[in-house]
């Protein structure tokens, strides 16, 4: 990484050990509800968006709240996580210091809201080496596409071709490869089906976190 000269991380999954929280919103908010729900919760919802997921609480557990409420009390969930719960990646603070102790440009690239994503980085001590934290919402396009990470070069006057970008999720890293970066793959169980393919399409792999 000597000649590289930007460094772009990932927030979720990445940084911060947040999948978990994602993974089980759902039943934590039913729980939450006084409703023990199904084992296979997860999977029922698992490719809903927010709002067909919130009209099926409503059909199936008997919600009176109307669907935008209970996105909101959904939301407040996740809200209070980022706040005072998520922990950062173990080894990943490590990581960040080395590369700003270079002389790189680190920045932090989330499909996460940023004003959240800046109060769980400065819990966990992290937001202090980043030179910027940016949003897919700011850039109006998803991480599935390499527009996003070719934006976030120019914005630095940096080439992709001396980026680099840790990753944990497949589509975010194949878009970071299309777009010419260098990938260093993370680790996330939410990953693990797969985490062949990740490790294909990524020079390094970090690891460590998969004990």
């Amino acid at each position: 990484m000597n000649e590289k000269k930007l460094v772009i991380f990932d927030m979720d999954g990445t940084l911060l050990d947040s999948m978990p929280y994602w993974e089980h919103l759902g039943r934590n908010y039913l729980l939450q509800k006084g409703i023990d729900a199904p084992p296979q919760l997860e999977e029922t919802i698992e490719t809903m968006t927010l709002n067909e997921s919130a009209e099926y609480f409503r059909e199936v557990f008997g919600l009176t709240l109307s669907r935008e409420e209970i996105i909101r009390e959904i939301g407040n969930l996740m809200d209070m996580a980022y706040r005072f719960e998520i922990p950062a990646k173990r080894g990943m603070k490590k990581l960040v210091r080395e590369a700003k102790e270079k002389g790189m440009q680190v920045v932090v690239l989330t499909t996460s809201d940023q004003k959240l994503a800046k109060v769980a980085l400065k819990r966990t001590g992290l937001l202090s080496y980043f030179d910027a934290v940016y949003t897919a919402n700011q850039f109006h396009m998803g991480k599935n596409g390499p527009e996003i990470y070719e934006r976030v070069c120019q914005l630095h006057h940096c080439a992709p071709e001396k980026t680099v970008v840790y990753e944990d999720a497949l589509y975010a890293i194949k878009a970071a490869r299309e777009a010419g970066c260098h990938v260093i793959a993370v680790y996330d169980p939410s990953m693990e089906s797969v985490w062949d393919q990740i490790r294909s399409l990524s020079e390094e792999q970090i690891i460590h976190h998969k004990c």
